[in-house]
């Protein structure tokens, strides 16, 4: 079971970027979209701990994000690097999660031997005087829905970004979302879910969600916006994202059901 302790730690000095990340993405995408098709319902067993992401995390924070929005969006749609470094410098809110190499070692015994960030949950603020690139890209994708773009033009609205790789269990993502509403300092009025979905090709009408517990937010938004990413094919399923709009005073309700969904 993961553990919903988070541990803080000092950002350590930036060191020289890799570009293993961002060379290396579509690569990940496929390794991905093998384990999807050969069993996408298993879950492994794991031991997770929390705490603030660093710079040396940037990479896989990076990752996660082309995760969700692709590795070929283009910077001037939408900067995915200036989006990682914010949530690596913000340090009010978020947690990376990551396997204690050695629950038995000291953490200051070995400060170069760092484990792998293996998920990510966080929120960015945007709204006129924030972030405006994102706010414009999420007002491209819901051009066609005016109750969605009247919420992004007038209230106050937080991305969640909530990313973990495939088969990481969904235990880890309550005692997450509780510590993250408890981290956050400034209002908002509506969470903005950028959920990833998927559709087998013989069976349309039937949506899974890469992370189960975002099909309870979508069961309590006022308004979605479904959309097809770039590369939204692979074998036998059909990748779709799904951009719901939360109001916040719903957060409790959604923890308890996911509390529930968790115990079945």
């Amino acid at each position: 079971m993961p553990r919903s302790s988070k541990k803080s730690r000092p950002n350590n000095q930036p060191t020289e970027e890799s570009n293993s990340s961002t060379t290396s993405g579509s690569d990940n995408d496929e390794d991905q979209n093998e384990l999807m098709e050969s069993n996408p319902q298993e879950n492994i067993q794991i031991d997770l701990e929390a705490r603030t992401p660093i710079d040396t995390d940037h990479d896989a924070v990076l990752y996660f994000l082309e995760q969700s929005f692709g590795n070929s969006i283009k910077k001037s749609v939408l900067d995915l690097k200036q989006l990682t470094t914010q949530l690596i410098t913000q340090q009010s809110c978020g947690s990376v999660f990551y396997q204690p190499l050695d629950s038995t070692m000291d953490e200051t015994d070995d400060e170069d031997d760092e484990a792998p960030v293996l998920g990510i949950c966080s929120i960015l603020r945007f709204d006129q005087q924030h972030n405006k690139q994102l706010q414009s890209w999420l007002l491209d994708k819901c051009s066609d829905k005016q109750q969605a773009k009247h919420i992004l033009q007038s209230s106050k609205c937080g991305l969640f970004i909530n990313e973990r790789y495939m088969n990481i269990p969904a235990d880890i993502s309550l005692p997450a979302i509780r510590t993250l509403r408890e981290e956050i300092i400034y209002p908002i009025d509506y969470w903005i879910i950028h959920a990833k979905l998927r559709l087998h090709k013989s069976d349309s009408n039937t949506i899974y969600y890469m992370n189960g517990e975002e099909e309870v937010f979508e069961s309590h938004s006022t308004v979605s916006v479904d959309y097809y990413p770039v590369q939204s094919s692979a074998g036998e399923w059909t990748q779709r994202r799904r951009i719901m709009f939360v109001p916040s005073n719903k957060l409790d309700q959604i923890c308890l059901e996911i509390e529930q969904k968790l115990k079945q």
